[in-house]
């Protein structure tokens, strides 16, 4: 499953295209004459609430090179809210969407096409794509799962119910002493390393959640991953490696996965812990962990649809789950229905992160965290959130030296990218996520970097998401006529929008599934 960005925040209008966008639309409207329009108009949904100048220069961009070839095209820019229901109910003909994952699995991008998926913003439905989803979903090996999977991608690169447009490159830059702060394909966020007395950084969406259970957005997981761990992890190289597991074995049939927990580890304090024993992590506390958020509204319960015993958990049939095993203190085994080895990379996503057993079933996570990762959470206004380290956290760098480096941690909430330009600029933030906003002041034309900006350090990742056009494929004309959705792939400039919209800062995409995905590079 992927993670989909939501921002429940009031209506605004989007915010205005650079000054460089505007000349480029204006130069491809004026460079050749339009074409007379030809077939039916197309209206194009998006959310002007979530990355507002980036919807709104692509969709522009497209507008113009669809009119150039004789596709009439009206852009529907909509409210966070709308734009969902909108798109649950299907009152839409096509959409500007974006989407990525939390985990290492191609799956992730295909989810969306299963005709028992929840949330599918293509309403696509194949009898002959979900045998071959399936097939890879249950495979058992991956060489098996990649075949299935690249079957599918044929299949729906053939029938056109997503247009792919680009993924992006996602760019910080830092500080000179914020050097030591690392993110990954999939948005991890780590200031482990950050080798400073304390650390400032921003997100320009807004928090939904504080409960690993429920963290579905980017904002949320930022949070969220300070303070909270699994079994396993992402580092840098988007590789899976230890966190509260130091091993984990597949049986040979892969249909149980064994994981030994690593000994010593404390939760953060916290006022219903009675005993100083009860704080220490065991097999124990993950068997809860995973059932809490399976009782929760987790967006993530499906992860445990192959846990034996699961099913009739969720229906309220029993009160535990059989495939939960604690086997002693320390190991921890999920025993599944049938041979399932995604479910290791289904572990990455915060629903699967361990809380106490004991954690009451109204506590607010927003008073302060229980997780054991190195930050501790002190407090949440809903704009900042203030941290301190975790003086008994378990991880050591590569020489030895105790992490986390810095003694707090401040996230804050600021939308306005030229307020958080303002504030690093100032030495407000000592790490600035650059978002196409800001382009125009960071990058030349080529991409280089800007002299005034030379004495920070650039920290560049290659983003596993794609941003792309969704049909409705429900309703007519577009969802039920392929020339016509073939026509209007057709007409997408794909290096033009790389080069010149986000000056290199992407890669152009053809396939539903990027290249980067194991699998598919």
């Amino acid at each position: 499953m992927s993670v989909r960005r939501h921002n429940l925040s009031a209506p605004k209008a989007p915010l205005a295209v650079t000054f460089t966008t505007v000349l480029l639309l204006f130069s491809i409207s004026c460079s050749r004459p339009a074409a007379l329009t030809q077939g039916p108009s197309l209206a194009i949904l998006y959310n002007a609430e979530e990355q507002p100048t980036e919807k709104s220069a692509v969709a522009q961009l497209l507008q113009s090179e669809f009119r150039q070839k004789g596709i009439s095209v009206r852009l529907d820019p909509v409210s966070n809210t709308l734009y969902n229901e909108r798109l649950s109910k299907g009152d839409f003909e096509a959409t500007l969407n974006l989407w990525y994952l939390d985990y290492n699995d191609p799956e992730g991008y295909l989810t969306d096409f299963y005709s028992k998926a929840g949330y599918r913003s293509a309403k696509y439905s194949s009898a002959e794509y979900d045998g071959l989803y399936l097939a890879g979903l249950l495979a058992p090996t991956e060489a098996d799962k990649v075949r299935y999977f690249r079957e599918a991608v044929t299949l729906l690169d053939h029938e056109v119910p997503w247009i792919p447009l680009y993924s992006n490159t996602e760019i910080f830059l830092l500080q000179p002493r914020a050097a030591g702060f690392r993110s990954n394909a999939y948005q991890y966020y780590d200031y482990r390393r950050v080798d400073m007395e304390s650390i400032r950084a921003s997100s320009d969406v807004e928090v939904q959640t504080l409960d690993p259970a429920l963290a579905y957005d980017l904002a949320s997981k930022h949070i969220v991953t300070q303070s909270y761990e699994g079994l396993i992890a992402l580092d840098a190289n988007s590789k899976i490696v230890p966190a509260l597991a130091t091993e984990w074995q597949f049986s040979p049939k892969m249909d149980s996965l064994t994981f030994r927990l690593r000994a010593g580890v404390r939760f953060h304090t916290a006022p219903f812990f009675k005993t100083a024993a009860e704080r220490e992590v065991t097999s124990i506390d993950v068997k809860s962990s995973f059932e809490r958020m399976l009782k929760s509204n987790s967006p993530y319960t499906y992860i445990f649809d192959h846990v034996q015993g699961a099913q009739e958990f969720k229906a309220g049939k029993s009160t535990d789950i059989p495939g939960f095993r604690a086997r002693d203190k320390y190991t921890f085994q999920i025993v599944l229905d049938r041979p399932f080895p995604t479910i290791l990379e289904w572990l990455l996503a915060p629903a699967a992160y361990v809380l106490p057993k004991g954690l009451p079933s109204n506590y607010d996570l927003s008073r302060g965290s229980v997780g054991t990762g190195p930050f501790i959470l002190q407090s949440w206004d809903g704009v900042t959130a203030r941290f301190v380290a975790n003086p008994e956290y378990w991880a050591a760098d590569e020489t030895g030296r105790r992490l986390p480096y810095p003694k707090t941690l401040t996230l804050r909430i600021i939308k306005d990218a030229n307020t958080a330009l303002t504030g690093f600029r100032q030495g407000e933030l000592d790490v600035l996520n650059v978002p196409l906003a800001l382009f125009s002041d960071v990058f030349e034309l080529d991409g280089r970097v800007k002299p005034a900006w030379h004495e920070y350090q650039l920290h560049e990742v290659k983003l596993n998401n794609l941003k792309f056009l969704a049909f409705n494929m429900q309703k007519g004309p577009w969802g039920n006529d392929l020339g016509l959705r073939r026509r209007v792939d057709e007409a997408i400039n794909r290096d033009l929008l790389v080069k010149q919209l986000f000056r290199g800062k992407a890669r152009p995409a053809y396939s539903v599934i990027p290249s980067g995905v194991p699998g598919f590079e």
